[in-house]
């Protein structure tokens, strides 16, 4: 973080990802070509330096980009600019010259860099913003439905996936034909609560559910049963049993009287017995602060006056108790209610809605990235740089792959001998060709031990998650060739790290460790680090007013503060203390006491009692290297990459086009 705010101080050259991910849109480029006269624009030279230039369009694309004010430049601001830059450019050949750019920080460091920059070219915006208010809008509604589960792995052959499907169409026309959902699902469903629960899943809202199975909620009607569908664990069919406006979220107050885990109906009909009394109590004028306090045995809400946290609808509390809950108006108080937990008395203090789109727009897209949804922007951008790119798969060289595996693959232990593995293409994208070879290496390290699956599609699976992660990676590299301005901030970062390491190297590092450097430094410019007059004044603290009539009598006979704290506190220790101070007249203690000698007074404050003794007035003196060390350091750094400046400008001779300069700026 520190270099990347090195980078941003020094030369401003970070831009916000979403501001040139929109410069830059991959499908930007539909409009019908039209007949223009193109014409280039000159870019003469600005300065070079060793083997390098640097020309007009980067040096103006910099300064423009550094400068506040949008009319053109001034002389002043162009040098200045000038000068800046071409120290920066002569460190950043010096880091190369040294190799730093080798360094395996360097390389870890600036990779992660570029994965962070690289990620909004490699989404479909479109998409993402469709997803964004797709899930908004849903999440206006909560749904309450139920479902059967036939499962269904992902790796099911081909005749396992139809028997899943049929089975389930099977049991969507029994339910057609009249028989009850509910039967059907605590007969056949194969998720194991169905038994239960009779395959309900309650009230559910956005991102609860995996994204396919919420969108057949979300698109089927109240009352009706979807076709089936497929998610990562089978086949499923569902039943929307009702719909409801959110309900967004509630603060209550609450009173319970809490029963043990396996209460005896005696100890429930006490407990009722209690809370209608309470409640009683509450309707005749009692506080329900005061009930709380009193009697409540939530001990989570009781010290905050039975105030609980906010509840959400969909949360995990009790369904009655959400539904009582959310029923309530405001400062209303509910009647006495049963839970597994015993009687409960809440009171509604705060209902809060569904916030607006702007509001949850980024915590939305951050959902997002983190839900299933997110694979339909990867499809999308995928889909495109197939396209783009020439993509073609070779699948009787990956059908042959896969014939030759043996059982060793459904261990998970599969291994080939490379010499004698098949080179022949199974994908190209561009110019890239990638063999049977490159996707047994793949397959080598990401197979797993499998129960029940087929061959083929394990593979056609893995042959799907390997080609996909080909085709974004030869996006990523080709980024700096397709989009200027991914280009352009790439190269600043690389340069600013390099700067950031080799800058710390020769200067700011340097300047702390070499102590003899520094002290050299300090005494040839020891005039710069100067006191002015000071007032010297010492600040004692006594146990008692005795301990400070004693102290003060002391001191007006001349005694040392050793002698001083060596008689008052042989007894009591710390019965007197002190402080030593020499200050600037910019003190405000300082200017009080500036005319003053021996004793001022202070006016007790508290326990200690306390007096100044004032010894006088100094001269201006020099600061010591311990006193100077904050600002010696800070100029002494400056010392140094001042002479390290000198030291490059003559190892890499500049030469300034001074025409292109002159162009630069307005008289």
């Amino acid at each position: 973080m520190k270099k990347i705010v090195f980078v941003i101080a020094a030369f401003n050259v970070i831009l916000a990802s979403n501001a040139f991910a929109q410069k830059t849109k991959p499908n930007a480029a539909k409009a019908k070509p039209t007949a223009v006269v193109s014409t280039v624009k000159p870019n003469p030279l600005v300065f070079s330096f060793a083997n390098e230039s640097v020309l007009k369009n980067e040096f103006e694309r910099l300064l423009n980009k550094n400068r506040k004010d949008k009319a053109s430049p001034t002389e002043k601001e162009v040098r200045e600019y000038l000068d800046l830059y071409i120290n920066f450019k002569l460190k950043v050949k010096e880091a190369l010259a040294l190799q730093l750019d080798t360094n395996p920080t360097f390389v870890t460091e600036l990779a992660g860099y570029r994965k962070q920059l690289s990620t909004p070219y490699l989404t479909d915006k479109k998409v993402t913003d469709d997803l964004i208010n797709e899930a908004y809008d849903r999440m206006k509604q909560e749904v309450n439905a139920s479902h059967i589960l036939i499962m269904c792995t992902e790796n099911a052959s081909p005749a396992d996936t139809l028997a899943a499907f049929n089975k389930l169409l099977d049991l969507k026309k029994r339910y057609a034909k009249g028989e009850n959902f509910d039967s059907l699902a605590s007969k056949y469903s194969e998720d194991p609560s169905a038994k239960k629960n009779y395959g309900s899943l309650g009230w559910f809202g956005a991102f609860n559910m995996v994204y396919p199975f919420e969108t057949h909620a979300y698109k089927t009607a109240k009352g009706d049963v979807s076709a089936p569908f497929r998610t990562q664990f089978g086949y499923h069919i569902l039943k929307v049993n009702d719909r409801r406006t959110a309900r967004g979220d509630v603060k209550v107050a609450h009173i319970m009287v809490s029963v043990s885990p396996q209460p005896s109906e005696t100890e429930w009909n006490d407990a009722k017995s209690k809370a209608d009394s309470i409640h009683q109590k509450l309707m005749t004028g009692e506080t329900f602060e005061a009930m709380v306090e009193k009697y409540s045995q939530d001990e989570g809400s009781k010290p905050n006056k039975g105030v609980m946290n906010w509840m959400a609808s969909l949360s995990g509390y009790p369904e009655n108790f959400k539904d009582i809950s959310f029923a309530l108006k405001e400062n209303e108080i509910s009647k006495p209610f049963k839970t597994d937990y015993g009687y409960h008395i809440v009171k509604l203090t705060e209902r809060r809605p569904l916030a607006d789109f702007k509001e949850m727009q980024d915590v939305i897209k951050q959902k997002i990235t983190k839900d299933s949804r997110a694979q339909s922007s990867k499809v999308a951008v995928i889909n495109r740089i197939k396209k783009e790119n020439n993509y073609i798969e070779l699948s009787a060289n990956i059908k042959e792959f896969a014939s030759g595996l043996d059982s060793s693959f459904i261990k998970g232990t599969w291994t080939y001998d490379e010499n004698k593995m098949g080179a022949k293409p199974v994908l190209t994208i561009g110019d890239k060709t990638f063999t049977q070879k490159d996707f047994a290496a793949y397959v080598k390290a990401n197979q797993t031990p499998i129960e029940k699956g087929s061959t083929q599609v394990i593979v056609q699976n893995m042959f799907k998650s390997w080609s996909d992660d080909k085709c974004m990676a030869y996006e990523e590299s080709m980024l700096e060739n397709k989009y200027e301005d991914f280009n352009n901030v790439y190269k600043e970062y690389h340069d600013g790290i390099l700067l950031f390491d080799l800058t710390d190297k020769k200067v700011w590092s340097k300047a702390v460790s070499d102590t003899a450097g520094l002290e050299k430094f300090y005494e040839n410019n020891k005039g710069k680090y100067m006191w002015k007059e000071r007032v010297h004044y010492q600040t004692f603290t006594c146990l008692n007013a005795k301990a400070k009539v004693d102290a003060i009598k002391m001191l007006q006979k001349g005694k040392s503060t050793d002698e001083i704290q060596a008689k008052l506190n042989k007894k009591v220790a710390g019965t007197v203390s002190f402080r030593d101070t020499k200050s600037e007249k910019t003190d405000a203690t300082a200017e009080k006491l500036w005319d003053k000698k021996g004793l001022v007074d202070i006016p007790k404050e508290g326990e200690n009692d306390k007096f100044y003794w004032v010894i006088g007035t100094l001269p201006s003196e020099s600061k010591t290297l311990k006193e100077a060390k904050g600002i010696a350091t800070s100029d002494y750094q400056n010392y140094l990459e001042k002479e390290w400046i000198k030291e490059l400008r003559t190892k890499y001779p500049v030469q300034v086009n001074e025409e292109t300069i002159r162009g630069l700026y307005t008289n």
